[in-house]
């Protein structure tokens, strides 16, 4: 590759493959060369494209849409972007038919005013119809939005689901909520240079979701088996998770869920994505991303209610977007304020068996034995208690007490997040 870059290239896990969606792109594996996380992320946008205005996830704060802008970055030629798209949209237009010929459209338009006319022109008495871009040339859309300020501002409210107005003397737009989803395409020195740009720092590009793509495998260029029936198959099942997900209106999430959420899913989201001005450009939007995804993940799996998996899902694609971020932009390379949040879930998913010193040393390999035990011990919630030796020093076992178990302890998010304050700290103490 022609790029220099200190930090490890992006690593995909299980976690972000779960449910009906990672079983599709699985499946879909034997017939390209292209990344699965590629084929991963355009699913879920043509998805969330499909279900239009109606699924909203409930928060405190309001309804979450469930919009999805991902943008594939890998380099010329190797990073088979347009590969891990194009298998992705065989299965999305072999699915819903009318929609892939009426509401998918192949270029985002170089204007503010181009946007917002192909979004009135599909709208009925104003209110849009869903839409789905696959813009394969994202280097030229941003010169464009470079040079006409408003395509910024409409993003940012199409991201949103908020009316786009566009008057001057000679036009009168509005569009009430618009519904849209973004699949683009770009180079990663071209997405570096996005770094120091007004929108960056503005929020219109940190509403996209930056993941890495590379060339998985090479396959037989004249005896590679035809994927016509599988698309055909999986389209099948993809239009069936789309009925399934225009019938519900509000995704909810348990109140046993949001608890976790809170003391786990939050935490290391708000870990990854602060301490670092290069890299909070662009992860900003993390948490609200994290909330769309767990929806999304729900949905395909024809579930009305969040679980604690589809929020670690939606976590380890955050994790891996986090992770593109730091390695095509070196100068956002994390602080490792995510190391002690780590650590702590780590424990925490123990249960009451328990991790010893040992497991966490294998699986946080850069972390020194002096800076984890600063970290659990500066969490309460930690019980550590010495095992019998069997020969040589004995191992420390780490076990997670929940609040309800510990009266001192406040599980509330603000106490958790000062925990994960305290422990940073103790790191860098340490360090």
């Amino acid at each position: 590759m022609s790029k220099n870059v200190t930090n490890e290239m992006p690593v995909a896990t299980d976690e972000m493959f779960t449910g009906p969606l990672g079983e599709m792109v699985n499946e879909l594996d034997e017939y390209t060369e292209g990344s699965n996380v590629g084929v991963l992320v355009t699913l879920l946008a043509g998805f969330s494209a499909a279900l239009g205005q109606g699924p909203n996830v409930a928060t405190g704060k309001g309804s979450m849409p469930l919009s999805f802008w991902p943008v594939l970055v890998g380099p010329t030629g190797v990073g088979r972007k347009g590969t891990a798209t194009g298998i992705a949209m065989k299965v999305i237009t072999s699915g819903l038919g009318a929609f892939g010929l009426n509401n998918v459209i192949y270029g985002c338009p170089a204007t503010g005013l181009g946007f917002a006319a192909e979004l009135s022109e599909r709208a009925i008495r104003n209110v849009s119809a869903p839409l789905m871009f696959v813009e394969e040339e994202m280097d030229t859309f941003v010169s464009n939005a470079k040079r006409d300020t408003k395509i910024g501002t409409y993003l940012r409210k199409a991201w949103d689901g908020a009316t786009i107005n566009h008057r001057t003397s000679q036009t009168d737009l509005i569009i009430m909520k618009p519904h849209v989803s973004i699949v683009g395409h770009i180079q990663p020195r071209n997405w570096g240079a996005i770094s120091g740009s007004k929108d960056a720092t503005g929020g219109t590009y940190n509403r996209f979701f930056p993941v890495w793509v590379y060339q998985s495998k090479k396959l037989p260029v004249f005896s590679t088996k035809s994927p016509d029936e599988a698309i055909e198959k999986l389209g099948n099942r993809f239009r069936q998770m789309v009925n399934f997900a225009q019938e519900i209106t509000d995704v909810t999430v348990p109140a046993k869920v949001a608890k976790v959420f809170e003391s786990k899913h939050r935490e290391i989201c708000d870990a990854l994505t602060t301490g670092n001005e290069a890299l909070g450009q662009y992860t900003e939007r993390a948490m609200a991303y994290m909330i769309r995804l767990a929806g999304l993940y729900a949905l395909a799996d024809k579930r009305q209610e969040v679980s604690v998996k589809d929020f670690d899902a939606a976590l380890a694609l955050i994790t891996y977007m986090v992770s593109t971020v730091t390695y095509t932009l070196p100068e956002a390379e994390a602080t490792g304020d995510d190391i002690p949040a780590r650590i702590l879930a780590f424990i925490q998913e123990a249960g009451d068996d328990g991790v010893t010193s040992t497991e966490v040393a294998r699986k946080f390999q850069k972390v020194r034995a002096a800076e984890i035990r600063a970290i659990t011990d500066a969490c309460e919630q930690v019980k550590t208690s010495k095992l019998r030796s069997e020969g040589g020093r004995p191992a420390t076992l780490f076990t997670w007490v929940e609040a309800e178990e510990e009266s001192k302890i406040d599980n509330s998010p603000a106490d958790r997040m000062k925990i994960t304050e305290e422990t940073t700290d103790a790191l860098f103490a340490v360090a």
